[in-house]
């Protein structure tokens, strides 16, 4: 199975199994508004998935701009995807049980999540605090996420999909992708809280070494935006549920300006290089998506291996290797 192969069959197991749950209007909550361009990819193809629907999103926000407003019960709570649920982001953690015990009789859907915690007490505790809401669906990446998800979780409730990314519609990166401007290779290497070593080897084989652009040297632009949603967070604390002059142009600048500039800033990374090397799970989704050759590395905890195990593993463009020898 080729790269355009592997996103239509992906794409369609999104659709079908995700698109009978969302049968009303609905919110998008836990949005990315900092510097990580892999869940800024999440967030295009989630949206490109849902411009497809025939219902209206009402509200949308970060944690910093979310004002938790009465909400009809049967409008639909969507939560941003990704892979920081368990203990080591815990403010989209703590996000999702505030809008839990907030929302009792709404249907809350969490997109596809990679779960993961150090602390498994902390695990048992966060997983039957969720299982508690009689109408939450978490949608999970892997087959490791999706044993933990059912051990507390009605079975019926736990979805195994694919990353949202790879709904993003295919003439976004057709009319932002650059050829390549020689066989060059990549080495995306983590350089957060998910570092893992990379084999030395990995460095002489590749020309350029390299985090998302966003961590090598974060932008002005999106520092401000970050201190300002916390800023909006302390704020909107006493506010009753209506947002905030400050919330509102967060919200707008973060969608009309922020994602489309990361978004770009992503595309044209990758595509520079004919070979990707990458801890990055989202640096292998945004190179499949690109056509490119990609030997894929596992990050700290297993996340990449375990989604190249659920979904990947078919496509002839990747290859997963743990170090070069």
């Amino acid at each position: 199975m080729n790269a355009d192969e592997l996103r239509l069959h992906l794409k369609s197991i999104i659709e079908s199994n995700l698109t009978p749950l969302i049968n009303s209007d609905y919110v998008y909550w836990d949005l990315p508004y900092h510097i990580n361009i892999g869940d800024t990819l999440i967030w295009q193809g989630t949206l490109d998935y849902l411009s497809e629907l025939d219902y209206k999103m009402l509200d949308f926000g970060s944690y910093g701009t979310i004002a938790f407003p009465e909400i009809d019960k049967n409008i639909v709570i969507l939560m941003h995807g990704g892979g920081n649920f368990g203990d080591i982001y815990t403010t989209s953690q703590d996000l999702r049980k505030d809008v839990v015990e907030k929302y009792k009789e709404n249907k809350i859907i969490i997109l596809p999540q990679t779960i993961h915690f150090y602390d498994k007490e902390k695990e048992k505790e966060d997983l039957i605090y969720f299982s508690k809401h009689k109408n939450l669906f978490l949608c999970v990446r892997d087959k490791l996420s999706y044993e933990i998800a059912i051990r507390y979780l009605d079975k019926s409730k736990v979805l195994l999909l694919p990353d949202m990314a790879f709904c993003i519609k295919p003439e976004r990166l057709i009319s932002q992708k650059k050829a390549p401007t020689s066989s060059r290779s990549l080495l995306m290497r983590r350089i957060d809280v998910e570092a893992k070593k990379v084999d030395d080897n990995l460095y002489k084989l590749t020309d350029v070494h390299s985090d998302w652009p966003t961590f090598e040297n974060i932008p002005y632009s999106m520092l401000t935006i970050m201190r300002l949603c916390n800023l909006s967070k302390k704020i909107l604390k006493s506010k009753n549920g209506n947002k905030t002059f400050l919330s509102k142009i967060i919200d707008k600048i973060a969608i009309t300006y922020m994602k489309d500039k990361l978004f770009k800033q992503g595309v044209d990374f990758i595509g520079e290089y004919e070979v990707i090397y990458t801890t990055r799970l989202h640096g292998c989704i945004l190179a499949l998506l690109l056509n490119k050759k990609v030997i894929l590395l596992d990050n700290s905890y297993g996340k990449n291996a375990g989604f190249y195990n659920a979904w990947l593993s078919e496509c002839s463009n990747i290859v997963e290797v743990k170090s070069v020898n």
